[in-house]
């Protein structure tokens, strides 16, 4: 889809630019920023993503403020983390298998993880033979060996490298510290195992896995992210995206991707850059991407608020941790209403309505705290045509802050403040007043992805941390609940080829390991997706199902409790199930 272009600047070279910390990245959209910012900056390093979007690369060593007039909102990449929290009979897949016109078990597709890696050594990702079920591996964040074609860092491993590896030299795979990525693997499509109890959805599925690397470092201080906190950056997602698409045209299969990350940042409406990205490529054939909800809806990270007319502001409370290193927090409206913003600090300092005129930037300092506040106003600037009041808190006070919300003009004088996600934030952080509606995260917000929030199976009910809808204009997410909640799966067991020493794979009881949130819940979706993809593209039933499509379908099938309306917030169109979608084609 396009590949790095070598723009020279001076004697630099842009071979390396998406790892060089020197570089910022910044995401180009080519009909709305058109020729002016490629003019401006002749020497970007640029990397076409596709459907009018690509990455720019500049070199701007330093820190990073966001003041730069012509950087408007879009442009900075955000960063996401895992959603999670530290089954099939349900979800109609066992239906699916058994059924004699069915049998579906996800032959001939690929599901793309992209996430934290994948423990290649794993039983869940290798045949009868020892062999890998792995088609294609891209981990951004080793700069050794083999880049793969058309990409300008990381290391790609083939089928024929990683059996090559599993045989010889098991130790220099990739690996998947956290663990993320290999649950959601195994949840998705990891094969069956009969003794332990366990099969993943689509067990006869391929896998193409993306490890996406740690965002830039200039990044993480911008956004405050922690150094023991997993994150990732949007261009890297998608440049992830683009992998394993590309892979997948390589190989003629169809793909579902499972996105199991997400950012509170943004205006929540399917603008992004990211969000875009994702709708566009779901109207295609044999393409489907599943998100995960986010694990929002207690969080306290959300709050909705309306500046009365006859009102001159409105007060919003919010506690900050003790030892909060910095956050950023954004304000979002509607035009025609211009809103603005003033501060009463844990101190008592008073910082009187801020008046931004349109790009501003300002530096404002609490004294004697030693909090420093980084703020501007982007008016009409964003996709949706909304105003963005971006505020970033560097080293704030703990204690009770007082926001003061100023509404100018006549229409929707509703505002909503968005703060990070829960991972990238401790505890006592948080709106004293807060909303739990509308706090999907993105990109689960995207038009045409499939969105899932995560339920428990056995007795019907929401995960207490679940994220609800709608988006902030007005859609229906999440689309469908599936199961997400004290998910079990086999601890993950390395396995050797037979003829190694003759070794098997140790019996007795099998430790377990269980996760909570949507990023499962998604990876249920995922795995349904390659099963509706066998039946559709490899039997050739419905050679043009695309994401969008098969959204429908699986509302069309979705079980809804009575005691419910649907769609809501929480549920949105019901429980996903298999079986029932493919019973309501045929009526």
């Amino acid at each position: 889809m396009g590949n790095l272009q070598y723009q020279q600047a001076g004697e630099r070279d842009c071979a390396n630019a998406a790892i060089d910390e020197n570089y910022q990245n910044y995401l180009i959209d080519y009909l709305l920023d058109g020729g002016s910012f490629l003019e401006n900056y002749p020497d970007l390093c640029l990397d076409p993503v596709g459907y009018n979007q690509a990455i720019a690369y500049m070199y701007q060593p330093g820190d990073f403020t966001g003041e730069r007039e012509d950087i408007d909102y879009n442009k900075v990449p955000r960063v996401y983390g895992l959603m999670d929290s530290r089954e099939l009979e349900a979800a109609g897949v066992t239906r699916v298998r058994l059924s004699p016109q069915l049998g579906l078990r996800g032959q001939g597709t690929l599901v793309g993880i992209i996430d934290t890696g994948v423990d290649l050594t794993s039983s869940f990702f290798r045949y009868e033979d020892g062999g890998t079920k792995i088609a294609a591996y891209w981990d951004q964040e080793d700069q050794e060996g083999k880049k793969p074609a058309g990409y300008s860092f990381g290391r790609e491993w083939d089928r024929e490298e990683i059996d090559r590896a599993l045989e010889e030299e098991p130790r220099i795979l990739p690996r998947d510290e956290n663990g993320h990525g290999t649950f959601l693997a195994a949840v998705a499509a990891g094969r069956e195992d009969e003794e332990a109890g366990f099969s993943g959805a689509a067990p006869d599925s391929e896998l193409v896995v993306v490890k996406l690397k740690r965002p830039k470092q200039y990044l993480l201080d911008f956004y405050s992210i922690r150094d023991d906190v997993w994150a990732c950056q949007e261009d890297d997602v998608m440049l992830a995206i683009r992998y394993v698409l590309d892979t997948a045209t390589a190989l003629q299969r169809p793909v579902s991707i499972c996105l199991g990350i997400g950012t509170n940042l943004g205006g929540h409406g399917g603008n992004g850059s990211l969000e875009r990205y994702i709708s566009q490529i779901s109207l295609l054939p044999g393409i489907s991407v599943h998100i995960a909800s986010g694990n929002e809806g207690i969080s306290g990270h959300h709050f909705r608020g309306n500046v009365p007319q006859d009102q001159e502001f409105e007060t919003v409370e919010f506690n900050v941790a003790d030892g909060e290193n910095g956050f950023i927090m954004e304000l979002w409206g509607d035009a025609p209403v211009n809103f603005s913003v003033g501060l009463i600090s844990p101190g008592g300092e008073n910082v009187e309505r801020i008046q931004l005129k349109r790009n501003e930037f300002r530096n404002i300092r609490f004294f004697p705290e030693n909090t420093v506040l980084q703020i501007r106003s982007f008016a009409g600037e964003t996709v949706g045509g909304e105003q963005v009041i971006r505020m970033n808190f560097r080293s704030p006070s703990a204690g009770l802050w007082r926001l003061q919300v100023y509404a100018r003009g006549t229409g929707n004088r509703t505002f909503n403040l968005w703060m990070p996600i829960t991972n990238f934030l401790r505890e006592e952080t948080f709106f004293v007043s807060p909303e739990a509606s509308d706090t999907l995260t993105s990109p689960g917000d995207a038009f045409y992805g499939i969105t899932y929030v995560p339920y428990e199976v056995n007795t019907e009910s929401l995960y207490v941390r679940a994220s609800q809808g709608y988006t902030r204009d007005g859609r229906v997410k999440p689309d469908l609940a599936a199961p997400g909640v004290n998910v079990h799966i086999p601890a993950p067991t390395a396995v050797r080829r037979p003829e190694q020493d003759g070794a098997q794979e140790s019996g007795g009881s099998r430790r377990e390991v269980s996760r909570s949130g949507s990023s499962v819940a998604a990876a249920f979706g995922a795995g349904i997706g390659a099963l509706m993809q066998e039946w559709a593209i490899v039997k050739e039933n419905d050679l043009s199902l695309n994401g969008q499509n098969m959204r429908f379908y699986l509302i069309q099938g979705a079980v809804r409790s009575g005691a419910y309306e649907y769609p809501n917030r929480e549920w949105g169109y019901g429980i996903v199930n298999l079986y029932d979608a493919f019973l309501s084609m045929r009526r």
